[in-house]
Order: structure tokens, then sequence, then C-alpha cells
């Protein structure tokens, strides 16, 4: 009862002659919306960037298998660390040792030296060569 009371007298107070209790009111209504919604796209943003995951891939794979006559074929390796850091990306041909083809965050690198009868694994390490971070199989068609 007290505050229904409160509020008429209020309200009747704001509307029958002074001004600067309106506007008080006004501005005051007006930053309480303002913070509400702020504080409603912080916690929005956070739930929709969660963070980026390693990406690497390989295009085209399978590598077509073209003219018999050039026994080599071609894809462009596209790679990202996900989270800026430096990326080590190497290749493991068959059972052969790995070989260290580049390093960045991120980056296209162009292979022109796929054959059909060889496995070739990709790799992108992070931390100098000591966590895998994705990897991707290629071959190429007969």
């Amino acid at each position: 009862m007290f505050m229904r009371k409160y509020l008429k007298n209020l309200y009747g107070y704001v509307i029958n002659g002074a001004p600067h209790v309106f506007w008080i009111t006004v501005l005051l209504g007006f930053s309480i919306c303002l913070l509400l919604s702020t504080c409603h796209r912080v916690a929005r943003q956070t739930v929709q960037n969660p963070i980026a995951k390693p990406v690497l891939s390989a295009s085209p794979n399978p590598v077509p298998a073209g003219d018999p006559d050039q026994p080599l074929g071609a894809t462009t390796i596209t790679w990202d660390t996900g989270d800026g850091t430096i990326g080590d990306l190497y290749v493991k041909v068959d059972r052969a040792p790995e070989v260290f083809m580049a390093r960045a965050p991120s980056g296209t690198h162009g292979v022109g030296w796929i054959q059909s009868d060889s496995f070739y694994e990709f790799r992108l390490y992070g931390k100098k060569h000591s966590k895998l971070l994705a990897r991707v199989e290629v071959t190429r068609d007969d």
C-alpha cells in the first residue's frame, strides 16, 4: 500500500510542474536501459565467439587423375592454428620421415608433386613440433 501511494505521489509530482524531476527520471530510466542492453550484448558475444579450432585442408582432395602422361598432380594446403600462434606444417610421404614445409600462424602452400601411387599426410603442429593440432590425408585418383 505504501509503495502504491508513494508512486502515485511521485507521478503527480513529476507531471504537475517539476520539469527537472521529469528529466532526471527520464535520464535515469535511459541509463538503466543502456546498462542492461550493454550487459546483455557482452554476454551474448562471449557465447557466440568460442575459441577457434585449428584448420588444415587440401583442395582438391583427392587430386584428380588427370593426363596419364603427367604423373604429378597438384593441390593447395591451407592451414590456420586458430589462435594466432605459430604453426609448423609438415608432410609425411608413405613411410618416410616427416619433412618440414612451412612455419606461420596461417597460410596456403601449393603442392605440385602428388603421385597416384603414394600416400601423403600433412600435419600441423604447434609449439615447435610438440603438439599435433590437425592432420589431413591426401591421395590422387588413379
